[in-house]
């Protein structure tokens, strides 16, 4: 095998700036990565690669964050991932949470502000997508100033697109209103706002956007649970922000912010049974993305503008996203649906509807309640946040379309119902192709012979590492990771077939590559040299 620049060298090619001899006249600071708090993966827009997309950390703590290798250039690796630590000295608690914003730049995406709190350091994930600057569904965006203590210093309004079906958000944020971001601290100079808004065509587009698919767990402002709630109809929705240069984002107002939605004269009161008139209060919801939570705000009401056109309007004090919303109180318990069938496993999946004693679909949230499962023998279903008093059966179509109807239950019971599908014709899928895979251990292997390798010389305890298949763009798949003193790991894969493995001994610094090998065992050795070997063996 050829040796790529030194194997070792370039595992540590984070820590030194140039390589000859990896241990040379080198002294490391540390052997390992710093541990990873966060792990993004941000999916970019066609023709957007991540080379090209420019990381920062602000906000209260950012200075707090850094890459791996305790620096403050953070960089996305080649498939799109971002990875956090915290200085040494960090820890997070739930009293003293650290606080930051991650900005994802480009010139051909929209910008992105991803507020975070940390409450300890246990690994978190989290998914961004980021939006073409071509796209027509971009926020609407304006800018204007606040003084250096964060008061504004001139009425500034922003109001959305003119989309057909939409309710049109307008915003306006009085001159004189202090911005303040999470932590008290004042936002000043440069600001820009963005209003991103919900789309309410119909229930079921709108909920799709909402955190919850419909179903709004709130409380009040002061952290009182109210129970689940259903969405019946949302008048108007939009997720604001406020940002300075330093993409310092902002939370808190001294003082309220009217936030107005335009409405259809058509619109329904689904509560009162008739269109929406002046003076209708309708619910208002804010959700904070940082505490995952919603809270039931002072509402809003109903009023007639200037040009005598119907309109919502309520005074908000923090920035979330908000929702104007007709909801009606579900029950957070169900019925639990056991089947009986021929089924022992392998079950093809069948689809289900939940209907009432009437036979008519029961409507969640603005959407039938359907779905597909498979009727093993034993498996269950469970159907929860239905509308209280409701009695429902669950209803099974067989391949030929004909109905099978489970006993009839209080939506809100939580119960067992036993659902006999034993008469359902046993038409099992094929069997599973046989798994050819074997259990292949990969390790990296030193030469020193009866002297053995002398970790205090190794500058690194543990390696990270992925494959996938040669001569393909499938994705990367993380292997567990290596840890001395047993630099291995195992894997499931076909043999006899060509793979890529890449690795590193920092998660996002991958910079060993093996192309085009053909796993012909269960062991695949990387395999050092004497003379690689010779600077980590024993003397």
């Amino acid at each position: 095998m050829k040796r790529l620049l030194s194997f070792l060298c370039i595992l540590v090619v984070g820590l030194l700036d140039a390589c000859q001899n990896p241990v040379e006249n080198v002294e490391l600071k540390f052997k390992d990565p710093l541990a990873v708090v966060m792990q993004v993966k941000y999916n970019l827009p066609s023709g957007l690669s991540p080379d090209k997309v420019t990381i920062d950390v602000a906000g209260p703590d950012g200075e707090k964050v850094v890459t791996t290798l305790n620096t403050r250039k953070f960089k996305l690796t080649s498939d799109g991932k971002l990875f956090l630590c915290l200085k040494p000295s960090i820890t997070p608690s739930a009293t003293s949470p650290i606080r930051f914003n991650v900005v994802a730049l480009s010139d051909q995406s929209v910008v992105d502000i991803q507020p975070i709190q940390l409450e300890n350091a246990d690994l978190r994930t989290m998914t961004i997508g980021l939006l073409s600057t071509q796209s027509a569904s971009q926020p609407a965006q304006q800018s204007f100033k606040s003084t250096e203590s964060g008061t504004v210093q001139a009425n500034t309004s922003i109001q959305t697109k003119t989309e057909a079906n939409v309710s049109q958000a307008t915003v306006t944020v009085p001159q004189g209103t202090e911005v303040k971001d999470v932590a008290g601290q004042p936002v000043g100079g440069s600001l820009t706002i963005t209003a991103d808004p919900v789309n309410n065509s119909s229930t079921a587009k709108a909920v799709s956007e909402l955190p919850g698919n419909g179903i709004i767990n709130a409380s009040n402002p002061s952290g009182g649970y109210l129970g689940n709630q259903q969405v019946l109809l949302v008048a108007g929705g939009v997720h604001l922000t406020i940002y300075n240069e330093d993409y310092q984002l902002v939370k808190n107002f001294s003082q309220p912010i009217r936030i107005t939605f335009a409405l259809n004269s058509q619109m329904r009161n689904p509560n009162a049974g008739r269109a929406i008139q002046p003076g209708d209060v309708i619910p208002l919801f804010s959700f904070d993305e940082v505490t995952n939570r919603w809270t039931q705000e002072e509402p809003g009401k109903v009023q007639r503008n200037a040009s005598g056109n119907l309109e919502y309007v309520a005074d908000i004090k923090h920035l979330s996203l908000w929702v104007a919303a007709f909801t009606e109180e579900v029950c957070t318990d169900g019925p639990t649906f056991k089947f009986s069938s021929k089924y022992p496993e392998r079950s093809p999946d069948y689809r289900f509807d939940v209907i009432d004693p009437a036979g008519n679909p029961v409507v969640r949230a603005g959407g039938e309640l359907s779905f597909w499962r498979a009727i093993n023998n034993g498996n269950s279903v469970r159907v929860t946040n239905l509308k209280k008093g409701l009695k429902i059966r669950l209803r099974m179509f067989d391949k030929d379309n004909k109905a099978y109807i489970s006993p009839e239950v209080d939506g809100c019971s939580n119960t067992e119902v036993a659902f006999d599908l034993t008469s359902v014709p046993y038409t099992p899928l094929p069997p599973a192709p046989a798994d050819t895979r074997k259990e292949v251990t990969i390790s990296l292997e030193f030469k020193c012979g009866a002297k053995g390798v002398n970790p205090d010389k190794l500058p690194f305890t543990v390696l990270y590492s992925q494959y996938r298949a040669a001569n393909s763009q499938d994705e990367w798949k993380d292997l567990p990771v290596m840890r001395w003193p047993n630099l291995s790991t195992k894997v499931f894969i076909e043999l006899n077939k060509a793979y890529e493995l890449r690795a590193g001994s920092i998660p996002d610094r991958l910079d060993i590559e093996i192309k085009n090998y053909k796993v012909s065992s269960t062991t695949w050795p990387i395999k050092l040299t004497e003379e690689e070997s010779k600077p980590y063996c024993n003397q």
